[in-house]
């Protein structure tokens, strides 16, 4: 595997712009948009990290340099196998499923990036091995830190889990 393999940068405190008064979340062309306020009480906002980013680049989001590397971002097993569940990451049902993944399948980054989500819904259902799936994809919830708030990164929201409860009853 070619690349960096990172956890979500967007989890820091200070990842974007924003006032945390307000509940305020900007990305920081919105900040630049907004000439520095923040839009709820017009004050300025604390200025994150991407701001600094963005001052830096020479070409726009999303493009790619033509040497550019991949680079994959994940989320530690437990995170998953508790968003699946609905539960805490330290909590001891999930501390079973990931003592026993590892048992069966093999070490976490091996599980994160190359095991087979067939063998991962075998072993620990589909639910998991659908958060396994969104993880590698990037088909995640992302909520950026600002002003001294923590990011958070979300799998599966509350609605997804309830269907998914209801198809393994029916069964």
């Amino acid at each position: 595997m070619i690349g960096t393999v990172e956890f979500f940068p967007e989890e820091g405190k200070y990842h974007y712009d924003g006032h945390r008064d307000c509940h305020a979340r900007l990305h920081p062309q919105e900040t630049i948009k907004n000439k520095g306020l923040c839009p709820v009480c017009k004050k300025l906002v604390t200025v994150g990290v991407m701001a600094r980013v963005e001052e830096l680049a020479d070409h726009p989001e999303g493009r790619k340099a033509p040497r550019s590397r991949p680079y994959y971002s994940l989320i530690p097993l437990p995170e998953i196998i508790a968003d699946a569940k609905g539960v805490g990451a330290n909590s001891k049902s999930v501390e079973d499923i990931y003592k026993s993944m590892l048992e069966n399948l093999g070490n976490e980054l091996f599980i994160l990036r190359e095991a087979s989500l067939k063998d991962i819904e075998k072993k620990t259902g589909s639910l998991i091995a659908e958060g396994i799936k969104r993880v590698r994809s990037g088909k995640v919830h992302i909520a950026a830190g600002y002003d001294g708030e923590f990011g958070a990164i979300k799998i599966f929201d509350e609605q997804e889990r309830e269907i998914s409860k209801e198809q393994l009853s029916f069964f």
